[in-house]
């Protein structure tokens, strides 16, 4: 399809795709705002107990699992959204683990966020309180210290790396992806650039994190993007106007591109 504020070059790059191997699960204590530590109220692992913010004190209701399989665990138990919300001020509990999205995790310790890929909303302290007992719960990304996370040491990203990102601009009505898809300027959807290697195949989820902001944003992949150089960053995806603008991008043809930190999800 691709146009994206820069010449498209096209060429066929399916021998570049590969899958991207999980990384081992790592266990400790996970700091967010103030030095607090993301904690099991009252050491219980009963279904629904409400996780917050407390002193670090190297209990077992503090020490968390970060799992190959995207869960979050303590005490056995998985890090859940509430009643499967995707609404900002979710609360986050302890539950059996049941391989639901609601118990979905992407931790990227590079940039320190942790996210719920079904919501598109970060791990979040509510209204910035430091108090112990402050609950934790889901919001909007916004890159505010309440979202920052200490992650468990050793962890990161199944693959992560510094890149820069462009947008589409306007796209003739009908435009279809690379994939066959109609284009919906206002998705949370991207095109793989044809200027990295490997591209990265249809359907592949990753976490887009603006560096100058911390803003994160995760998109699907759903088309081939252009070829384009810079001296900063290489490039590694075309996102949507309406993407690019939440992650606090100008949509700009002329300096239409910010430097991401991206993390591969699946």
């Amino acid at each position: 399809m691709r146009k994206a504020a820069h010449t498209p070059v096209r060429r066929d790059a399916s021998a570049d795709l590969e899958t991207v191997s999980p990384l081992p699960a790592t266990t400790g204590a996970i700091k967010g705002l103030a030095g607090k530590c993301l904690d099991a109220a009252g050491g219980s692992p009963e279904d629904g107990t409400p996780v917050q913010i407390y002193e670090c004190n190297g209990t077992a209701a503090q020490q968390w699992t970060i799992g190959t399989d995207g869960t979050v665990k303590v005490m056995n138990k998985c890090l859940d959204v509430t009643d499967d919300s995707d609404a900002d001020g979710a609360k986050v509990q302890l539950w059996t683990c049941t391989g639901g999205d609601n118990q979905q995790w992407a931790v990227n310790a590079a940039t320190h966020d942790i996210v719920n890929p079904q919501a598109n909303k970060c791990l979040d302290v509510t209204d910035h309180h430091t108090a112990d007992g402050t609950r934790a719960q889901i919001w909007s990304c916004a890159g505010t210290p309440n979202q920052k996370w200490a992650a468990v040491p050793g962890a990161s990203p199944h693959t992560s790396d510094t890149c820069w990102a462009t947008h589409y601009g306007p796209e003739p009505s009908g435009a279809l992806t690379a994939n066959g898809q109609v284009f919906d300027n206002n998705a949370d959807t991207a095109a793989t650039s044809l200027s990295r290697h490997p591209q990265l195949p249809f359907g592949t989820r990753v976490l887009v994190t603006n560096v100058a902001n911390g803003k994160s944003l995760v998109v699907r992949i759903n088309d081939r993007g252009t070829y384009a150089w810079t001296s900063e960053e290489p490039k590694c995806l075309d996102l949507t106007d309406s993407g690019f603008s939440r992650l606090g991008g100008h949509l700009d043809p002329d300096d239409g591109h910010i430097v991401v930190h991206e993390q591969i999800l699946d």
